[in-house]
């Protein structure tokens, strides 16, 4: 497993470890699983904001977490995130690939709107322990809602 840790003189501020995209499979039901990912999406806060239906692909909007993260060319930097997910129709199952896509930025500067991030950046491979958490638990939202009948 893959670790990134990040130190600032004799203090931690973080380690990023592999990412661990959540991956499921659910039996299907009358609703279209895409409309049902999409709004159990922003309504937990994450707003979709390109899709395409063809290819099951969903991205969230960029967002600033806040997420202090090192320094970028001497300047400290904070985590930029969005959500990505892929659902897709097999045999009577849905299947589900949910997994975020992460960059750090210089704090300040950078710009975020909904589908881009500009200014100093780079991206990330990993994902901070509380991060993966967070992607753990929309997953566990996704399963519920695409497992209930609607």
């Amino acid at each position: 497993m893959l670790v990134l840790c990040l130190s600032l003189g004799a203090s931690m501020i973080g380690c990023a470890a592999a990412q661990r995209p959540v991956e499921f499979m659910v039996p299907e039901s009358k609703d279209a699983p895409y409309d049902r990912v999409s709004r159990e999406l922003a309504a937990n806060g994450f707003s979709p904001v390109t899709g395409n239906r063809e290819s099951g692909i969903i991205h969230t909007k960029w967002q600033d977490t806040g997420y202090k993260y090192g320094f970028i060319q001497e300047q400290p930097a904070t985590i930029v995130r969005r959500f990505t997910v892929v659902v897709s129709r097999a045999e009577g199952s849905v299947r589900l690939i949910l997994r975020a896509d992460v960059k750090r930025c210089v704090q300040d500067g950078f710009t975020v709107d909904d589908t881009d991030v500009r200014g100093s950046c780079e991206v990330m491979d990993g994902l901070v322990p509380s991060h993966q958490a967070e992607l753990d638990r929309l997953g566990a939202k996704l399963r519920s809602a695409l497992s209930s009948r609607g």
